[in-house]
């Protein structure tokens, strides 16, 4: 895990990573979630934070994997910086 995987919290830049992606890859929130065997609007809530359980854990942990950690953890990062200033 990299160092700044504790600092990744859900919420809508988690989205905005995850969902930004997505769209680089020329796909969808709605076609990830199919072989997932989760809707669209339960992934949503899970990596906004409006669903915080242990499956929710376990399908941000999903987004970031899918992303790759490192990678999904620079871009938040970066937002996050962005965010701020």
């Amino acid at each position: 895990m990299t160092e700044n995987h504790t600092n990744i919290q859900p919420g809508p830049v988690f989205y905005d990573v995850f969902l930004g992606y997505l769209r680089v890859m020329g796909t969808n929130l709605t076609d990830w979630c199919v072989p997932h065997a989760v809707r669209a609007t339960n992934a949503k809530l899970a990596a906004t934070g409006g669903w915080n359980g242990v499956k929710a854990r376990a399908l941000r942990q999903k987004m970031i994997d899918e992303v790759g950690e490192e990678t999904f953890a620079r871009l938040y990062a970066e937002r996050m910086r962005r965010e701020v200033a």
